[in-house]
């Protein structure tokens, strides 16, 4: 019984360590780094490291916050990038409160697969994204057009001209995959400006960006084998 107690106690106390180790962090980080947008601050599997969740991105110190760590924590033995799984985490939303009204949806099969995505039809690696979904089968695709006009200054007018099209998201694969040209006229009620401020508000800032059924953000392009093993593990 006393070896059971004092496995309780130390397992108590090194939670009150550890959370007490967060807070002295919290508190250096305020007084080193006022200026400092911090949105949490977590532990990791690394002793004395901690994550910081900043404004747009994951850097690592220990509780006196001078030295950081910028970069990627890997754990080689599992395969894992511990800090890109955490910011897919970190940087999750609440997909039922997508307006799903300014998105092409494509049905393919049974559909029971769900991906949200954030696209510009003049990006080149949202085309390579479309080349990998084009090799999945049982996926709902809700697409929100979402041109970036600092980069690509026609792509407004492609997707308002994709929307318009008697078949949107064939006209889109089309465009991305086949370099076809929409040829639908521009002018019909379309949620292009609406899908650009919703990008704001959801810190979109590049394409292709997109949320799984269970509101991780992936930014980038994954291998179709990849992003169909990230959707069967939601359920």
């Amino acid at each position: 019984m006393k070896t059971w107690l004092s496995l309780i106690t130390l397992g108590l106390l090194s939670a009150n360590f550890a959370h007490a180790d967060i807070n002295t962090l919290k508190q250096n980080l305020q007084k080193n780094f006022p200026e400092m947008s911090i949105k949490s601050v977590n532990s990791t599997p690394v002793a004395d490291i901690y994550e910081v969740y900043t404004a747009d991105r994951i850097v690592y110190t220990n509780d006196q916050a001078r030295y950081f760590f910028v970069g990627n924590l890997i754990d080689l033995a599992a395969q894992k990038n511990i800090t890109e799984e955490r910011m897919q985490l970190l940087d999750a939303i609440d997909v039922k409160k997508l307006p799903l009204e300014q998105a092409i949806k494509k049905v393919k099969g049974n559909g029971k697969r769900v991906i949200y995505i954030f696209s510009d039809p003049d990006c080149p690696y949202c085309h390579k994204l479309e080349e990998q979904l084009a090799k999945i089968d049982n996926i709902t695709i809700y697409l929100f057009p979402f041109p970036l006009t600092s980069l690509h200054p026609k792509a407004e007018a492609i997707s308002k001209q994709v929307w318009c099209s008697k078949d949107p998201y064939l006209a889109w694969t089309d465009y991305t995959m086949k370099k076809i040209l929409p040829t639908a006229s521009a002018n019909c009620t379309n949620p292009i400006a609406k899908n650009i401020a919703l990008a704001e508000k959801l810190d979109i800032t590049g394409t292709p960006t997109f949320f799984l059924k269970d509101g991780r953000r992936i930014s980038g392009v994954l291998a179709a084998t990849e992003l169909e093993s990230l959707m069967d593990q939601i359920k």
